[in-house]
C-alpha cells in the first residue's frame, strides 16, 4: 500500500470541484500542480475523498473504542473528524467492561453510522456519501433556512425529480385563480415582500395551477464525443443550431445540430498540453457578437480564437497563468481575458496582438463584463470592483468597494445604467456610475452567491441570483424587494439563464437537475434529471436548453411546450 502525496491532491482537487469552489480548484490545481506527473492520472469517483475519510473516521472511531482483550467499549459519544473524542463511559479497571458493566465482542458495524456497535442500540445511520462529494456538508441549509423545512426536503430526496401534480391540493384552488389571472399580463408588477415571495414561489412550485401541468422531461438528446467532465457551452448568435462546448479533456467542440450525422460529429478544437503536462481543462469559451469567431482559453493560460468552422485564426499566449474569464466586446475588436494573477489583457483581435495590460486586483480576478465596446468592469478577491475604460489611464474610472467577501461574478443591465455583483458574502449589489454606495443591497441568501444575471430586457430592471444554498431569488432593482424565491434544488446552484423574451429562467445545479421556472409567477414548468452534476445551462435564441454535465456529455431538450 502506498500513499502519494500526488493522489490528495487529486482527491482535495475532486472535492473542491464537485462542491462548487469552482475558482478555489483553479487555484489548487495550479499551485498542486496535480497534472505534471507522468502518465495520466486515473479519473477518480464521485464522493472519494468524503468516503476515504468516513471509512478512516470509522478505523478510528473502532481503535479508540477497542480493549486489550478485543472487546469494544460501549461509548455513545460522537466521534467527529475534528475536535477531540471524549467517551461517554469509562473503562473498567480490567480494561474489559464497561462503567455499565457490560462488554462486547467487536462485530462489524451495519449501515454507516459512525458509533454502532454490537450489544448496543445503534443510533441513527448517517446518510450514505452523496453522488458528487461532500456537497451536502458545505450546502445544507437547513439549519438556518427552517422555511425549507424537513418535509420539503424529505419529498426532494424520496423523488428527486419533479413529480407531475396532475391534481392540485385541496386550498390552493384560490391560489391558482389568483395566479392565473395574473397570467394575463406578463408585465405586471410582481411587488410583494420577501417572506410573501418565499412562501408563494414554493406553493407555486408545488402547487401548479389547474391546466398546466409541471412535468419532468422525458427525453434529451445527448451529444457525445467529450471524455472529461463538460464545463461550458455556449450558442453561437449566428444560428440556434450551431452550439460550442468546452471541456477537462482539453478540448472544445462547435456542434451543428442542424447536420449531425451517426456518430454525431463534431468540429474538435485540440488545446495541446504544454511540456510537462498530461491534459489541460478549458475554462472559457466565448462567441464574438456575430458569431463568426469563437474564442477558446484554457487553464494553462492558452488563448486562441477560432473560425466558426473550426479553422485557427489566432493564437494568443500572455503567460502560462489560469485564464478564469474572457469576454468580447460588443464590436468584436477587443477581447478581455482575466488571470489568477490579478492581470487582465486586452487583446487587438485584427491586429492579433496585446493592445493593453492591466494590473487590475490584488488577488485573482474572477469576472469580467464589457460594458460596450470601450468601458469594462471587473470583480477579483479582493472584494474591490473596478471600472476600466480602454485608454492609457494606469488607473480604473471608478473603483467600488462594499463587499465582505470574494466577489465572484458582475453582469452590466442590459441598458447600461445598473452594475450588479454577486459575492461569497451572501449579498447581491447593485451599483451605479453615479455613486460610490450600492444602489440597492440585496440580503436574503443564507451562503455564498455564484452568479447574477439581469432579465434580458432594457426597460426592465430585474435580476436573478443563484446561491451555493441551493436557492435562486429574483430581485427588483426599483422597489427593492425580493420577487421571488425558487427553491426547488437541493444542492448549490451554480448556473442561470433566462430565455431571449425574458419569461422564464433555467437553473442548474449540482443535484443533477436542470429546473424551468416561470418568472411572473415562480411556477415551477418542467424539471430535467441528468445522470451527473450541471455545471452549465445555456438557452438558445429559439428556446432549445444545452446542459454541460459532468458525466462527459451534453443534453439537449425543448423545456416548452409547442
Amino acid at each position: 500500500m502506498g500513499l502519494r502525496s500526488e493522489d490528495v491532491n487529486q482527491l482535495v482537487y475532486r472535492y473542491l470541484r464537485e462542491s462548487g469552489f469552482l475558482h478555489s480548484s483553479y487555484i489548487f490545481q495550479f499551485e498542486s500542480q496535480i497534472y505534471r506527473n507522468e502518465g495520466d492520472l486515473p479519473n477518480v469517483e464521485p464522493g472519494a475523498l468524503l468516503r476515504v475519510l468516513q471509512k478512516g473516521l470509522q478505523y478510528m472511531d473502532v481503535e479508540t473504542h477497542l480493549n486489550e482483550d478485543g472487546t469494544a467499549r460501549l461509548c455513545t459519544a460522537p466521534f467527529s473528524l475534528v475536535g477531540k473524542h471524549v467517551c461517554s463511559v469509562q473503562a473498567g479497571t480490567d480494561g474489559g467492561s464497561s462503567a455499565g458493566g457490560s462488554s462486547a465482542r467487536l462485530a462489524p458495524k451495519k449501515g454507516n453510522g459512525v458509533g454502532s456497535r454490537a450489544g448496543a442500540e445503534a443510533p441513527a445511520p448517517l446518510p450514505s456519501p452523496p453522488a458528487h462529494g461532500g456537497h451536502t456538508l458545505v450546502h445544507d441549509t437547513a439549519a438556518k433556512d427552517s422555511r425549507r423545512g424537513a418535509k420539503a426536503r424529505d419529498a426532494d430526496d424520496a423523488a428527486p425529480m419533479v413529480v407531475d401534480h396532475s391534481a392540485p391540493a385541496a386550498g390552493a384552488a384560490a391560489g391558482a385563480s389568483a395566479a392565473g389571472a395574473a397570467d394575463d399580463d406578463d408585465d405586471a408588477a410582481m411587488d410583494v415582500d420577501v417572506p410573501d415571495a418565499e412562501r408563494e414561489s414554493h406553493r407555486a412550485a408545488l402547487e401548479p395551477r389547474p391546466g398546466r401541468r409541471s412535468r419532468t422531461v422525458d427525453s434529451a438528446q445527448l451529444l457525445r464525443g467529450h471524455t472529461s467532465p463538460v464545463f461550458l457551452c455556449s450558442w453561437s448568435p449566428a444560428s440556434a443550431s450551431v452550439l460550442a462546448t468546452g471541456a477537462g479533456d482539453g478540448t472544445a467542440r462547435i456542434w451543428d445540430l442542424s447536420s449531425l450525422a451517426d456518430g454525431e460529429r463534431a468540429i474538435v478544437l485540440h488545446h495541446d498540453p504544454e511540456e510537462g503536462e498530461s491534459r489541460v481543462d478549458v475554462t472559457a469559451i466565448a462567441w464574438n457578437a456575430l458569431g463568426t469567431l469563437l474564442a477558446t482559453a484554457c487553464f494553462n493560460g492558452q488563448l486562441r480564437v477560432w473560425t466558426a468552422a473550426g479553422e485557427l485564426a489566432l493564437t494568443l499566449r500572455q503567460r502560462p497563468v489560469p485564464i478564469i474569464a474572457m469576454r468580447w466586446n460588443r464590436d468584436g475588436s477587443g477581447l478581455l481575458s482575466a488571470y489568477l494573477d490579478g492581470t487582465i489583457v486586452l487583446w487587438d483581435t485584427q491586429a492579433g496582438q496585446k493592445r493593453r495590460e492591466y494590473r487590475a486586483h490584488s488577488g485573482c480576478v474572477l469576472d469580467v463584463d464589457w460594458l460596450d465596446s470601450s468601458t469594462f468592469a471587473s470583480c477579483g478577491n479582493d472584494r474591490t470592483i473596478k471600472v476600466w475604460h480602454d485608454s492609457d489611464a494606469p488607473a480604473p474610472a471608478k473603483t467600488f468597494s462594499g463587499h465582505k467577501s470574494d466577489i465572484n461574478a458582475i453582469r452590466w443591465h442590459p441598458g447600461g445604467k445598473y452594475l450588479a455583483s454577486a459575492s461569497d458574502d451572501g449579498t447581491v449589489k447593485v451599483w451605479s456610475m453615479a455613486s460610490d454606495r450600492p444602489v440597492q443591497d440585496f440580503l436574503g441568501h443564507s451562503q455564498q452567491v455564484y452568479l447574477v444575471k439581469w432579465v434580458p430586457r432594457p426597460d426592465k430592471a430585474v435580476l436573478a441570483s443563484a446561491s451555493f444554498d441551493g436557492t435562486v431569488r429574483v430581485w427588483d432593482v426599483h422597489s427593492g424587494s425580493c420577487l421571488r424565491v425558487l427553491s426547488a434544488h437541493t444542492k448549490a446552484v451554480d448556473s442561470l439563464a433566462f430565455s431571449a423574451d425574458g419569461r422564464y429562467l433555467a437553473t442548474g445545479s449540482f443535484d443533477r437537475k436542470v429546473c424551468i421556472w416561470r418568472v411572473k409567477d415562480g411556477s415551477l414548468v418542467k424539471t430535467y434529471l441528468a445522470d451527473d452534476s450541471v455545471h452549465d445551462v445555456q438557452w438558445a435564441p429559439k428556446g432549445r436548453i444545452a446542459v454541460a454535465v459532468a458525466s462527459s456529455n451534453v443534453a439537449l431538450f425543448d423545456p416548452l411546450p409547442a
